[in-house]
């Protein structure tokens, strides 16, 4: 905080406060439950799954083409080998390998635990084995900033003639996993020609989805006077101008603002390089549920009456950001802005509605309006009437 002036000490202190932390254990967890429940559907039990970490590539494509006679003569363009592109490795002239290390550790454990199911980084001759062809390709990722990167990875499956032709025939699908990501990436991947179904347990907050325009305000103001003027290759709002507010307990993507992630000629010092100082990783520590309604409610300012049970709190937090506007994908906003995981913020919204507290188009009922007014403190106050200290007799009525 000495870094920024006096002024902006609050500001810069609030916009701190409000980035999502995640540790090795929650993004491994997230990640492993998620591949799990992929494995445990009945879908692959005849058709496998190959896995692949997100990373960079100087290729066009992902796979190797060879002119391969089909059986008529003709030559063909044709995805050949046996092994797929290397789970890590740095693109030509940087030294940085990023998080693919992590993410690729997690996909070999998987794929030692579900032998029958899962391939690690396949070639082209492996997908299309005949006695256990892959119908799903999945890519796995620990966050989605922007989308691009995981975007460009499609694209050079999508240049693959021989992948193009399995798609065609329905013969493979796409899927991302990631453990977190902001709204936008989740949209911007999802549009993508390849279709794929993308999902995320935590959803980041930016600097613009704030609800309190106000305080978005303040942290523009705040990211467009301090730190430097460009980050890791991107500007003063990170990498695609997501302004991320999300950091790990290993590394600060560059999609959050740069004065967060990266130091600049001016001597300032970004919040930390690679993993987080001993000094900050007991703000890492994985918290429970209930701590983090109570966080995300003095955040948002909600203000729970004394004595509810720790399932009203994450009730009368969830209806309170709702706002009666339901919509498929709603969860992710709701998620963002509570910092709860996705899952959690579903099943509340499950229960919600079980116990008829809102309509299915998120509409508070009545039963939802006297829960809320009778979890909520401070909602009604009788306000204090200044009178005089004198009685007062009234002489005559006045005809109205």
């Amino acid at each position: 905080m000495a870094q920024f002036a006096a002024v902006d000490r609050a500001d810069a202190a609030s916009l701190i406060d409000a980035m999502l932390l995640l540790n090795e254990e929650q993004v491994a967890t997230s990640i492993r439950s998620a591949l799990d429940r992929i494995a445990e559907h009945p879908r692959h039990r005849k058709r496998r799954v190959a896995l692949y970490a997100e990373r960079e590539f100087d290729s066009a494509m992902i796979f190797e083409i060879k002119l391969v006679p089909d059986l008529r003569g003709r030559l063909r363009r044709r995805a050949v080998g046996y092994n797929g592109p290397p789970a890590v490795k740095p693109v030509r002239g940087r030294a940085r390998v990023g998080s693919e290390g992590f993410v690729s550790h997690l996909i070999s454990q998987s794929a030692e635990r579900w032998t029958k199911i899962f391939m690690n980084h396949p070639g082209p001759d492996r997908l299309r084995g005949k006695t256990a062809p892959a119908g799903e390709i999945v890519i796995v990722t620990d966050f989605l900033g922007s989308g691009t990167r995981v975007s460009t990875m499609l694209d050079k499956f999508w240049a693959v003639p021989t992948v193009r032709s399995w798609v065609s025939r329905g013969m493979m699908r796409f899927r991302v996993v990631a453990a977190a990501a902001t709204s936008s990436a989740l949209g911007k991947v999802r549009r993508h020609r390849l279709q794929p179904q993308v999902e995320a347990e935590w959803i980041a907050p930016t600097v613009t989805s704030t609800a309190d325009y106000m305080t978005m305000l303040a942290w523009k103001r705040l990211i467009d006077k301090n730190g430097p003027q460009e980050g890791r290759g991107t500007g003063r709002y990170g990498f695609g101008e997501e302004g991320a507010l999300i950091a790990f307990n290993y590394r600060l993507p560059n999609n959050t603002p740069a004065m967060v992630h990266h130091g600049g000629s001016n001597g300032w010092q970004p919040l930390y390089v690679g993993s987080a100082p001993a000094e900050l990783r007991s703000l890492f520590g994985v918290r429970s549920l209930d701590q983090a309604v109570l966080s995300a409610a003095d955040a948002n300012g909600v203000e729970f009456g004394e004595e509810l049970t720790e399932e009203d709190r994450q009730a009368i937090l969830v209806l309170s950001m709702l706002r009666g506007r339901w919509h498929r994908g709603a969860e992710v906003a709701l998620a963002s802005r509570t910092s709860l995981p996705v899952p959690t913020v579903l099943d509340i919204l499950t229960r919600v509605l079980r116990a008829e507290l809102i309509t299915r188009s998120g509409r508070l009922t009545d039963k939802g309006y006297k829960f809320m007014e009778s979890g909520r403190a401070g909602e009604r106050k009788t306000p204090i009437i200044a009178t005089s200290s004198l009685p007062y007799y009234p002489e005559s009525l006045r005809i109205l």
